[in-house]
């Protein structure tokens, strides 16, 4: 009789447990998120011709018939900056989601 009792205690402890290991999982994963898109932004500041890989991935302007005066740059990498800086902070915002909802499954099992 007294089993019965404490099954239900267990299973919630169990529950709570659980919770707390997410969400500390999720506050972890959204740290390490936000350090790699801080990393990149900071090595595309001390490098910018690291963009370039990128930039000729895009393919969007191999036609040698376009000219475009654009005083010595390259047209592949006036368009992947602005892209590049939009995948920066889309990785920033998800960082940054992760860590709160993190932070409010350890606020949630913290009050239990």
């Amino acid at each position: 009789m007294a089993e019965n009792r404490s099954s239900p205690q267990s299973s919630i402890s169990l529950l709570i447990g659980i919770t707390a290991f997410f969400g500390l999982i999720l506050v972890m994963i959204g740290a390490m998120v936000l350090t790699h898109a801080a990393y990149m932004a900071w090595q595309l500041y001390t490098d910018p011709d690291a963009i370039t890989g990128f930039a000729h991935s895009l393919k969007l302007a191999t036609s040698s018939k376009v000219e475009i005066d654009l005083n010595g740059l390259d047209p592949l990498r006036l368009i992947a900056w602005p892209l590049i800086v939009l995948a920066l902070l889309l990785q920033g915002k998800i960082g940054i989601w992760s860590v709160e909802a993190g932070a409010r499954l350890l606020g949630t099992v913290r009050n239990q």
